[in-house]
């Protein structure tokens, strides 16, 4: 199946979940752009889907930090410049500071809230006038569960994720006229270095409370961002999708 073939696609990121996303686009004959503030990180994920033998003219991979509007918007006019166009923006750019809030400094707060919501305004900011333009828009962003009810997560995180769906409501709702949807998916957790981040007993916590007694594979996740990105997905818009096992 290729529900891509023809599109582009921005992801903000070059992460485990962005590597993930990027190889099943690939997969289904879509062409890709990275874009993360680090280019060591940049470069492996490309190195990774070169090894796997995807053509590198499907590729692009542009340094950006997305607590600049400046930077994300130079990677949307680089898109446009290469492959005339960007179809669909898949935002998974974030970091985690789980802490209690009486540990919590201002600049943890700051950190999270500037990356993980202000850069996915900057991120939506950045496509939302030319796919105005072209009348056709795919936008996924990734939440968490821990915006959606009590979790043992920074309250930094669990702010800047229910503003994540926030953004998600409105936009579905703001631009539904112009054929661009907006929807999220929010992950419960999964195998990758942000989980392995927090303590061991806090890993064997939230392993235990998910019904299908398993983490979930970014590969999981992926499959569901080619859903809401694609045409499948042409009269959903505004949801938050929950993918954590049964956990919420």
């Amino acid at each position: 199946m290729e529900r891509f073939t023809g599109k582009t696609v921005l992801i903000t990121g070059a992460g485990d979940m962005a590597k993930a996303i990027g190889e099943r686009i690939l997969t289904e004959g879509g062409k890709i752009a990275y874009a993360d503030f680090s280019q060591a990180a940049l470069d492996e994920s490309v190195a990774l889907l070169k090894e796997k033998g995807f053509n590198p003219d499907d590729i692009m991979a542009i340094p950006c930090n997305v607590k600049s509007q400046e930077d994300c918007d130079h990677v949307v006019a680089e898109m446009i410049k290469r492959w005339g166009k960007v179809d669909a923006l898949v935002a998974t750019a974030g970091i985690i500071r789980h802490m209690p809030i009486d540990e919590m400094s201002e600049q943890d707060w700051q950190d999270v809230i500037d990356i993980n919501l202000t850069g996915i305004f900057h991120s939506c900011k950045a496509v939302v006038p030319s796919m105005k333009e072209r009348k056709y828009g795919r936008i996924v962003l990734i939440s968490s569960i821990g915006g959606r009810t009590g979790r043992k997560v920074g309250v930094n995180y669990a702010a800047s994720k229910a503003g994540v769906n926030g953004i998600t409501m409105n936009l579905a709702y703001m631009l539904g006229e112009w054929n661009i949807t907006v929807n999220a998916i929010a992950p419960g957790p999964l195998k990758g270095r942000m989980f392995y981040a927090v303590s061991k007993e806090e890993q064997q916590a939230f392993s235990a409370n998910i019904p299908l007694k398993r983490l979930g594979e970014f590969s999981e996740v992926a499959a569901t961002v080619a859903y809401l990105a694609s045409d499948d997905a042409a009269w959903t818009s505004g949801e938050i999708v929950d993918v954590n096992g049964g956990l919420f």
